[in-house]
């Protein structure tokens, strides 16, 4: 039976899902029940009063206004807090919260599907909290779906993915996104970057309004300053350089050729948007679960070195010598995921007091070094000190490395000392 390949555009107001169909090779929306067979939901969790059973969406408020329910929203949010809520006469962690929300979604996807086998997963935020992300990779273990089987990007890499799997001529250039979501509108740019060998691929975002309301929609005048603003944006961005399309994304952009003449008559299709404007309903569920196949197959080997929000900016290793040989030691790639992004390696010393690191940002061509003193270990005889060394991120921009003295067999025993440092790629 067929597994699935899932995308998960989860936010604290909406969530989105998109399955890969390997009928046709094609993202495909999941419409939900509980939201009007529509592919947007709420993220929102309740129940009605003397039940057990958990509602989503559009019935979680219902259950409100019916009377006696409870609802809560905002879950993301919530899980920042680490305190509990009431739902009800009960009390709940938020990552319990977030947990029954997913899996209620999750059962969804499986009726729909007719299977519950979940070969991949990637989850999509619209920035990447690790205290969020955490709480995810948690919830989805206790869903019975192991941390191999599910990854966690940001909105900006997930648009990354939509486009490239949009024809080239589409960008070839620069590809622009606008995304009108709920009150923000915020830009998303795709540049292709030939001059250096790879190409790079380097995606940016910008919020360009944080208090925009889709209510304003219903009034004239308040529909022509959205237009103007918009406008506005579109011009500064875009500027002389034009871009190979424009994708425009959000409920109120749906119908924005009813409304938004201003800007879409001054970006004229064939001259500052060479090849044109597109609206797409689901990009960061749809680039999520490409992203998603992708891993799955192993093709996420791009001829591009990729760089965004969410990506390691810079290279970092060692030399090291096995058998008298010497080799590169990789601690960390270029363009690696930064939260998936871990090394451990077993070393002996051989007449170092310290390790010494180098990296490489991406787009430069020189070679910084970072040392790192051990002279807190004991002394010992050559070759007689194993160390561990550990190194991860808690960021895209920082790095954190850790030493750890293993001993060397019965004869010298481990002191347990570790020797930490931070490292910062600007």
């Amino acid at each position: 039976m067929e597994k699935l390949i899932l995308g998960f555009d989860l936010c604290d107001d909406v969530t989105k899902i998109s399955r890969y169909r390997l009928d046709n090779m094609n993202p495909a929306d999941i419409s939900f029940p509980q939201a009007d067979n529509r592919t947007v939901i709420q993220t929102a969790l309740g129940r009605k009063k003397g039940q057990d059973g958990w509602l989503v969406g559009k019935e979680a408020y219902e259950a409100v206004l019916e009377g006696g329910g409870a609802v809560v929203d905002k879950l993301l949010t919530l899980l920042t807090k680490k305190s509990s809520v009431a739902v009800g006469d009960r009390r709940y962690q938020p990552e319990q919260l977030l947990g029954s929300y997913i899996g209620t979604l999750l059962e969804t996807v499986y009726e729909q599907c007719g299977t519950r086998s979940v070969a991949r997963l990637v989850f999509t935020l619209e920035k990447t909290d690790p205290a969020v992300m955490d709480s995810i990779i948690h919830c989805m273990d206790s869903l019975g779906i192991p941390r191999e089987n599910v990854s966690i990007i940001n909105h900006t890499e997930a648009y990354l993915y939509f486009v490239l799997r949009q024809p080239k001529a589409n960008f070839d250039n620069r590809a622009l996104l606008l995304d009108w979501s709920g009150t923000q509108l915020s830009s998303y740019e795709l540049n292709l970057i030939r001059s250096v060998n790879p190409p790079v691929i380097k995606a940016t975002r910008q919020v360009l309004e944080t208090s925009l309301s889709q209510d304003m929609m219903s009034n004239e005048t308040h529909r022509r300053m959205v237009d103007s603003t918009i406008r506005e944006h579109l011009e500064r961005i875009i500027d002389h350089r034009g871009v190979s399309s424009l994708f425009v994304s959000g409920k109120a952009m749906e119908n924005c050729q009813e409304w938004g003449k201003s800007f879409l008559n001054a970006l004229a299709v064939g001259k500052k948007v060479r090849k044109g404007i597109f609206y797409e309903s689901n990009v960061f569920a749809k680039g999520a679960v490409i992203n998603a196949n992708n891993e799955l197959h192993g093709r996420n080997s791009y001829p591009y070195t990729i760089i965004c929000e969410g990506r390691v900016g810079a290279s970092i290793w060692m030399d090291t010598s096995v058998h008298g040989s010497k080799k590169v030691l990789m601690l960390a790639k270029e363009g690696s995921n930064w939260y998936d992004c871990r090394t451990t390696a077993d070393l002996i010393l051989d007449e170092a007091s310290s390790i010494r690191l180098k990296i490489k940002k991406t787009g430069e061509k020189l070679t910084v070094f970072e040392n790192i003193s051990l002279d807190a270990f004991p002394k010992r005889p050559n070759k007689t000190t194993r160390v561990r060394l550990i190194l991860t991120f808690t960021s895209e921009h920082t790095a954190m490395v850790r030493v750890q003295d293993l001993g060397f067999g019965e004869f010298f025993p481990s002191s347990g000392i570790v020797v930490k440092k931070e490292i910062k790629i600007d």
